[in-house]
Protein backbone atom coordinates (compact mmCIF):
# COMPACT_ATOMS: atom_id res chain seq x y z
CA UNK A 1 0.00 0.00 0.00
CA UNK A 2 3.19 2.48 0.50
CA UNK A 3 4.11 1.62 -3.07
CA UNK A 4 0.59 3.15 -3.98
CA UNK A 5 1.46 5.98 -2.30
CA UNK A 6 4.94 6.63 -3.51
CA UNK A 7 4.28 5.93 -7.87
CA UNK A 8 1.69 8.47 -6.80
CA UNK A 9 4.68 11.50 -5.78
CA UNK A 10 7.01 9.84 -8.46
CA UNK A 11 4.01 11.17 -11.00
CA UNK A 12 3.13 13.89 -9.41
CA UNK A 13 6.53 14.84 -9.42
CA UNK A 14 7.24 14.46 -12.80
CA UNK A 15 3.98 16.79 -13.92
CA UNK A 16 5.26 19.72 -11.36
CA UNK A 17 9.01 19.97 -12.43
CA UNK A 18 7.81 19.87 -16.22
CA UNK A 19 9.68 17.13 -17.11
CA UNK A 20 6.94 15.50 -19.66
CA UNK A 21 5.13 18.21 -21.04
CA UNK A 22 1.98 16.93 -22.29
CA UNK A 23 -1.05 15.83 -19.78
CA UNK A 24 0.11 11.96 -19.64
CA UNK A 25 1.12 12.83 -16.06
CA UNK A 26 -2.31 13.57 -15.54
CA UNK A 27 -3.79 10.51 -16.92
CA UNK A 28 -1.57 7.79 -15.97
CA UNK A 29 -2.35 9.46 -11.98
CA UNK A 30 -6.08 9.09 -12.44
CA UNK A 31 -5.42 5.99 -14.34
CA UNK A 32 -3.12 5.00 -10.93
CA UNK A 33 -5.84 6.28 -8.59
CA UNK A 34 -8.98 3.91 -9.94
CA UNK A 35 -6.26 0.59 -10.08
CA UNK A 36 -4.91 1.84 -6.49
CA UNK A 37 -8.18 2.03 -5.04
CA UNK A 38 -9.38 -1.10 -7.06
CA UNK A 39 -5.85 -2.86 -5.53
CA UNK A 40 -6.01 -1.50 -1.63
CA UNK A 41 -9.15 -3.44 -0.32
CA UNK A 42 -8.39 -6.64 -2.32
CA UNK A 43 -4.81 -6.34 -0.39
CA UNK A 44 -6.56 -5.83 2.72
CA UNK A 45 -8.93 -8.55 2.01
CA UNK A 46 -6.12 -11.18 1.43
CA UNK A 47 -4.43 -10.11 4.21
CA UNK A 48 -6.94 -10.33 6.47
CA UNK A 49 -8.04 -14.09 5.25
CA UNK A 50 -4.40 -14.70 5.52
CA UNK A 51 -4.52 -13.77 9.84
CA UNK A 52 -7.75 -15.68 10.25
CA UNK A 53 -6.52 -18.63 8.57
CA UNK A 54 -3.17 -18.56 11.16
CA UNK A 55 -5.16 -17.76 13.96
CA UNK A 56 -7.40 -20.73 13.37
CA UNK A 57 -4.19 -23.01 12.88
CA UNK A 58 -2.51 -21.83 15.78
CA UNK A 59 -5.01 -22.40 18.53
CA UNK A 60 -6.21 -25.92 16.89
CA UNK A 61 -6.11 -28.88 19.01
CA UNK A 62 -4.33 -32.17 17.37
CA UNK A 63 -6.81 -34.86 17.45
CA UNK A 64 -4.58 -37.35 19.96
CA UNK A 65 -5.06 -34.72 22.83
CA UNK A 66 -8.87 -35.47 22.95
CA UNK A 67 -9.61 -37.49 25.52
Amino acid sequence: MYAGEMIFILIFTLFSARIVFSLLPAYCSGAWAVFHVVITPLQAFVFMVLTVVYMAMAHEVPDEQHP
